[in-house]
């Protein structure tokens, strides 16, 4: 389940502590909603995430891809420790932004 709030025109999604395997599949139609609803700008947030795998690395490049053909904007927020490692080493943070703060 989405855990999801809205800030002026953000919608910001929170992962949950492990975000791999069934924890994906749970996320996957809800993203589908998710780029849906027309917002412009989605916002991953990844403070409560501790580990990420190739299935959530998927999922979050399935996100941007439905996102930029919408030309919407699709970041990802408080990435740290083997997430980001993971995402460093897949180049991720080249394709979409990593911020700090909203």
């Amino acid at each position: 389940m989405i855990n999801l709030t809205s800030e002026n025109e953000h919608k910001i999604v929170s992962l949950p502590n492990d975000f791999s395997g069934f924890t994906v599949d749970g996320f996957k139609d809800e993203f589908e909603e998710l780029v849906d609803t027309g917002t412009d700008f989605i916002i991953l947030d990844f403070s409560k995430t501790e580990f990420i795998d190739s299935s959530g690395i998927g999922a979050i490049v399935f996100l941007y891809k439905r996102i930029e053909k919408r030309s919407h904007k699709l970041s990802l927020l408080n990435v740290t420790g083997q997430p980001f490692k993971l995402m460093n080493l897949l180049r991720v943070d080249k394709t979409i932004p990593f911020i700090d703060s909203l």
